[in-house]
């Protein structure tokens, strides 16, 4: 909840203090950076965390591995990532902005290792203090730079500042950690580079799928272009942290239930269910909201990302199963099937971007977006269906619709008020009903909590 509201809290902050414009920037280098994060790690992060999972033992020998691994590629990322910056931009702006951002790349990947070794325990508590840390220096160094006038490049000098507070944190906290024999060689940084390899393709393939609309954007549209588009998307990035919690947190439960494919699907379900629950209602009320709540989140400038933002809304409950679906492959070996569909889904969202762009602009990476999330589902759920048993997602959602079809009724016909009032009765509505419709329980809290 701290991550998710902190990006709001900072994306609230680059809106208004930017504007279109200047927020088009942002995402632009925000983009560029993200889009060559897989090589800061390959992301063998999962990797370690499913291996320390099953073999715990393997502890410190992973982490000195894992570690080591991430500061060599953090370094030669950072210099591919400016040097893009550079000749594909250009302005020095965009390449102090894309350095300081390469440095918090560098910084986030080591974090992860340390943070891995406690997911791999089934853990999480050791890690939120770091975590909470950062993000709440985040959002102040955020706000004290845009107060000061300090621009685009200034603002990613903020992002250096929580990844530092973060891995400090994490350090600290590993000391709770078993470490003893700490060390590695050449030859084991090598394995694990070679076997992260098909995550770090994931992660490639994943970034070029979920970037390439922005640079597109930003090469035949321009950077307001961007900002609106940007405006519209940055909700619906936002969201699935919830999502990517709990898949984080059911990771290392689901690695250890390889060749067992009942217990494998009851994980599955429980998450599905979940997730369902919280993202059907989002969408709906999300599309009947559009316009008031991006004027509340950005100003009246960003009533034109209304268009967008309708169009990327139903998204949402695919992207939460995908998240679930995803992981659940990850866990159970399955890794070079994820990175396939991701692949395939990398390709035909370029090409269809190349086709909409030039002529609907933010509105047609939109629809690009949500037709390639459509492709991943189906890919997904296909390729995990001979790993688990009796998930029963279509009567989760079933359970859902008819509460979150009332909802929208409510929504629909409520008197024009502030839309986050707006917002609470529709939650409201959807919390009563779909209690009564078992869309959600309360023992799925106890639950939770077990994860």
């Amino acid at each position: 909840m701290v991550r998710l509201g902190a990006g709001l809290g900072v994306n609230v902050l680059l809106m208004r203090g930017l504007g279109v414009e200047g927020y088009g920037v942002y995402g632009y280098v925000l983009t560029l950076v993200a889009l060559c994060s897989f090589g800061a790690s390959l992301g063998m992060e999962r990797l370690l965390k499913r291996e320390i999972a099953r073999d715990p033992d393997r502890l410190a020998r992973s982490c000195a591995t894992g570690l080591a691994a991430t500061s060599v590629l953090a370094v030669l990322t950072g210099l591919v990532i400016v040097g893009a910056a550079w000749g594909l931009d250009g302005r020095s702006e965009v390449v102090w902005a894309a350095a300081l951002g390469a440095v918090a790349l560098g910084l986030q990947a080591s974090s992860q290792v340390i943070e891995s070794a406690f997911h791999g325990l089934r853990t999480m508590r050791p890690a939120v203090g770091a975590q909470v840390a950062g993000k709440l220096v985040l959002l102040t160094a955020t706000a004290a730079l845009l107060w000061s006038g300090a621009g685009v490049a200034a603002v990613f000098g903020a992002q250096v500042l929580d990844a530092l507070v973060a891995f400090g944190g994490m350090a600290w906290a590993a000391r709770k950690l078993d470490l003893r024999g700490f060390g590695t060689s050449v030859a084991e940084v090598r394995v694990l580079a070679r076997e992260a390899l098909p995550f770090g393709l994931n992660l490639l393939f994943g970034s070029v799928y979920l970037s390439v609309d922005v640079l597109l954007l930003a090469q035949l549209r321009g950077d307001t272009e961007v900002g609106i588009y940007r405006g519209a998307v940055m909700l619906i990035t936002l969201f699935p942290v919830i999502a990517n919690t709990l898949t984080t947190g059911l990771y290392p439960r689901m690695a250890q239930h390889l060749g067992d494919a009942a217990a494998a699907g009851a994980e599955l379900r429980f998450a599905s269910r979940v997730l369902l629950a919280i993202s059907v209602p989002a969408a709906v009320g999300g599309m009947l909201v559009a316009e008031p709540l991006m004027v509340f989140v950005g100003g009246a400038a960003f009533a034109v990302s209304a268009a967008p933002f309708l169009v990327l809304a139903p998204l949402l409950p695919l992207r939460f199963l995908n998240n679930a679906t995803a992981m659940t492959l990850s866990s159970l070996n399955r890794q070079g099937a994820r990175t396939r569909g991701v692949a395939v889904a990398a390709v035909v969202n370029l090409v269809a971007n190349l086709l909409v762009i030039p002529t609907w602009g933010a509105v047609g990476a939109a629809a690009t977006t949500l037709g390639t999330e459509v492709l991943l589902t189906v890919w997904f759920r296909w390729h995990v269906r001979g790993l688990v048993q009796d998930v029963k997602i279509l009567d989760s959602a079933a359970r859902v619709a008819l509460p979150a079809l009332v909802m929208g009724l409510v929504v629909w016909v409520f008197p024009p008020v502030h839309v986050v009032l707006t917002v609470a009765v529709g939650a409201s509505v959807f919390a009563g009903l779909g209690l009564l419709t078992r869309a959600w329980h309360p023992r799925d809290l106890r639950e939770l909590r077990r994860v």
